[in-house]
């Protein structure tokens, strides 16, 4: 309990003292500035609670998700389906939220969300990074739309960042993007944005080839641009690469919501990322620590975390994540290329 609560100190020490961290230009956009994240932000060992997750001031977080496995009737949180396994808390009041039972399930996370957003309504932006363990299961009734409408209901649409508010006026999300229609990110305090990507588990399933990011694609275009506005997140592939991506199941209609992408550090390191930074594609380098020079994945000097994400922002990094916790680190921001 001392470690924490003098990391929690730290923390706030922090953003007291944000004069520490780069200056970034007030009208930076979200794609001109490179943050930290912290991977599987719900488990235990790297934050005892989620709220600790939150006060961390990383600029993303990522929660695994899955869906009706097996017919359980759930929406858990846990990296293995057999059962919830997180550090969500069952309180149901900010100042409980250290307290309580863990193990919760998905909308009890979302629950914990929203009282530290009611507590920090000026917060950073943060991007919340889903992965979908396992897709959906329409037949259950866990479709692309429940998971917004909860989603929605827990955090209000009004404090997401959504497809459709990048869209705008422009003929595609795509488009909009291209024409670099991201808002600034000191405009976006108090907001979140979703990524969804295409999790493990469904990945590696021979029965399933309709993959999380292109069904959530398809409901995207089935929307229309008069309902466009209660989709909650962004389709994000998974895995780095030197071209457009989007081709083959990936191509056609789809290709227009595919504005974020994820991948492996070293992979999007290593090659050629200019076709992503010419188009304010988000790009989020997973296991940033892996670079060369690696550094410890979990408790880096601030120095070494810090460099760490200089240096992957100059290979086109929205977001390099690791499971770093030390706010000195995840608060750092600094512009990219």
């Amino acid at each position: 309990m001392k470690r924490w609560a003098a990391t929690l100190t730290l923390a706030a020490a922090t953003l007291l003292a944000s004069a520490v961290t780069p200056a970034v230009a007030a009208d930076a956009t979200i794609a001109g500035i490179t943050g930290a994240g912290v991977h599987n932000a719900y488990d235990q060992a790297t934050f005892p609670w989620l709220v600790d997750a939150l006060d961390s001031g990383a600029s993303m977080l990522e929660l695994d998700v899955w869906q009706n496995f097996l017919g359980n009737g759930r929406y858990q949180v846990s990296h293995e389906p057999w059962g919830p396994a997180n550090n969500c808390s069952s309180a149901t009041t900010y100042p409980a939220l250290r307290t309580g039972s863990r193990n919760q399930s998905f909308q009890t996370c979302l629950n914990n969300i929203r009282l530290w957003h009611d507590q920090n309504p000026n917060h950073r932006p943060v991007i919340i990074k889903l992965e979908a363990k396992n897709g959906y299961d329409g037949r259950g009734g866990y479709t692309p739309a429940r998971l917004d409408q909860m989603i929605a209901g827990a955090l209000g649409a009004t404090n997401i960042l959504k497809p459709a508010d990048i869209k705008g006026t422009y003929p595609t999300l795509d488009a909009a993007v291209r024409a670099n229609n991201w808002p600034a990110r000191a405009d976006l305090n108090g907001k979140f944005m979703f990524l969804l990507i295409t999790g493990a588990f469904e990945a590696g399933n021979p029965f399933d080839h309709y993959h999380t990011h292109l069904e959530y694609a398809d409901y995207l275009t089935s929307l229309g641009s008069t309902n466009l506005s209660s989709a909650m997140m962004f389709p994000t592939p998974n895995g780095a690469t030197s071209t457009d991506p989007r081709t083959g199941d990936m191509g056609g209609t789809r290709a227009q919501w595919y504005v974020t992408f994820d991948g492996d550090a070293n992979s999007w390191y290593n090659g050629d990322t200019s076709f992503f930074t010419a188009n304010h594609y988000l790009l989020v380098f997973a296991d940033a620590q892996n670079v060369a020079p690696t550094i410890d994945g979990h408790n880096p000097t601030v120095q070494q975390g810090q460099d760490k994400i200089r240096q992957v922002a100059t290979k086109g990094a929205t977001i390099a994540s690791s499971d770093w916790t030390n706010p000195q680190i995840l608060t750092y921001t600094t512009p990219r290329g």
